[in-house]
C-alpha cells in the first residue's frame, strides 16, 4: 500500500516525509513550545528576515509545525488532497504549485502579519491546494463525483471560518495560501486539464 501510494504520488509522499522528519527533529532538540528552537530550525520570525535577510525562512517554515497535532492534521489533509492534485497536475507541476503557494503564503505572513510572532506550518501550501480544488469544483465539476464537490466546498468554508475564529491560527498564511491557490489554478491547473 505504501509503495503503491509513493509510486502514484512521489512528491506528496516526499513532502509528508520531510514534514514528519522535521517535526521529530524539533521534538527531540528542544520541543515545540520552545520558540527559540523553532526559530533556529527555520521558523518565520520577521525581524530576522528584514534585518538579517534570512529569506530562506519563507521556505523552511513550510516544513515545521507547532505541535504533533498540528503536523498530523496538516499531513492528513495533504495525504488526500495533495495526492489528488498531484495526479491532476503531474509531479513536477505539483511541486511547483506547492512551493509557489507556500512561499506566497509565507510572504503574506512576513509582510502583513505581527512582526513579533513566530510562525510555522504547511497550512499556507495546503490552503493553496484547497483553493485550487475549490475553484475547480465550480469551473470543472465533472472531474469529481458529487460527494467530493460538496466535501471540498464544505471543507473550504469551514476552514476559512476557523481562520477568522481562532486567533492562534495564521490568518495571513491561510488566506494568502487560499488566494495564491486560486491564482495558481488559472496559471497551472486550468491549462493542464484543458490540454489533457
Amino acid at each position: 500500500m505504501i509503495t503503491n501510494y509513493y509510486e502514484k504520488h512521489p512528491i506528496t509522499s516526499l513532502i509528508i516525509l520531510i514534514n514528519v522528519m522535521m517535526s521529530l527533529v524539533v521534538l527531540f532538540t528542544g520541543g515545540f513550545d520552545n520558540l527559540v528552537n523553532l526559530v533556529e530550525w527555520g521558523a518565520i520570525y520577521p525581524p530576522f528576515i528584514s534585518i538579517n535577510n534570512e529569506w530562506y525562512r519563507l521556505l523552511t517554515s513550510m516544513f515545521l509545525h507547532g505541535s504533533l497535532l498540528h503536523v498530523f492534521f496538516n499531513m492528513y489533509v495533504l495525504f488526500y488532497l495533495g495526492a489528488l492534485l498531484e495526479r491532476i497536475l503531474s509531479k513536477w507541476l505539483f511541486l511547483t504549485f506547492y512551493l509557489v503557494t507556500g512561499l506566497l503564503a509565507s510572504f503574506a505572513v512576513y509582510a502583513l502579519g505581527n512582526p513579533n510572532v513566530v510562525t510555522v506550518g504547511a497550512s499556507g501550501a495546503i490552503f493553496g491546494i484547497i483553493g485550487a480544488l475549490f475553484i475547480m469544483t465550480y469551473l470543472k465539476p465533472y472531474y469529481f463525483n458529487p460527494y467530493f464537490v460538496r466535501s471540498i466546498r464544505s471543507l473550504t468554508f469551514i476552514n476559512v471560518a476557523l481562520t477568522f475564529i481562532f486567533p492562534q491560527v495564521s490568518f495571513y498564511g491561510h488566506i494568502g495560501g487560499l488566494l495564491s491557490g486560486i491564482v495558481m489554478y488559472f496559471l497551472l491547473v486550468k491549462p493542464k486539464i484543458t490540454n489533457a
